[in-house]
């Protein structure tokens, strides 16, 4: 009887000093990443960095910001909101935890849908890019709504030989009658680190400028801020945008 109960408690303490099983750690999550790569016809397009149009017109970009709502693919969301700003952010378009192979197709708004257009910009949360705190200048203060496309810069309009920009261009682009819905199906998903894929769109700014069935004449059309009495150049800016705009 003395015997097992010694052998009882010899095994009792092996048993306690085993070790605890080690438990793995958590697979990494798996990342999709929307890019948006701008260019000039085939070349990388660089903010305030020169370029010539057809019509010998030279441009400089100095900014690039457009919003998309409702990305998804039937009822696999990848997000709600996302917000490009090609100076501040560079070509990072959206990147989320999430199953590419989910979104082999894609659909989204070009702007900002009706349903969120007219919400308060600061009842948004603090990580939203509607949030007035990060769409900033993207808010019309004078106008219920978000700008959906800008795109600034300057143009040199006068053939002098001279590098003088003497004009700046302008294009906002926004109210409900600009939002435009974009589809695209059989998208090329390229894994580009070991647990992310990325989704790589290109925007080509000479398509956008002088675009052959609609080009935008710069020194008569410099801006728009989607007003009235500017329909016809902001309907224009606003396709030749949405067309500028395709995957890689």
């Amino acid at each position: 009887m003395l015997r097992n109960f010694f052998y009882f408690i010899i095994f009792g303490v092996l048993f306690a000093c085993k070790p605890d099983d080690v438990i793995p750690p958590p697979a990494p999550a798996e990342t999709a990443r929307i890019v948006v790569n701008p260019s000039f016809g085939n070349l990388p397009l660089e903010l305030d960095s020169v370029y010539q149009g057809p019509n010998g017109i030279q441009i400089k970009v100095s900014d690039i910001k457009f919003f998309t709502t409702f990305i998804c693919n039937q009822n696999n969301t990848f997000a709600d909101v996302a917000y490009f700003d090609f100076r501040e952010k560079g070509n990072i378009l959206a990147e989320q935890v999430a199953d590419y192979t989910k979104f082999s197709s894609l659909s989204y708004i070009l702007g900002v849908d009706t349903s969120l257009n007219h919400d308060d910009p600061s009842a948004f949360p603090n990580n939203s890019p509607l949030n007035i705190m990060n769409a900033g200048s993207m808010h019309w203060g004078w106008n219920t709504g978000y700008i959906f496309i800008s795109v600034e810069g300057k143009a040199d309009t006068l053939a002098d030989g001279v590098d003088n920009f003497d004009l700046s261009f302008s294009y906002h682009i926004g109210t409900d009658l600009y939002q435009q819905a974009m589809s695209f199906s059989n998208l090329n998903w390229v894994k580009t680190a070991a647990h992310q894929h990325t989704l790589a769109f290109n925007l080509d700014m000479e398509s956008f400028f002088f675009n052959p069935s609609q080009p935008i004449n710069i020194p008569s059309e410099p801006f728009t801020h989607s007003g009235a009495g500017l329909g016809a150049l902001t309907q224009k800016v606003a396709i030749n945008f949405k067309n500028a705009l395709q995957p890689q």
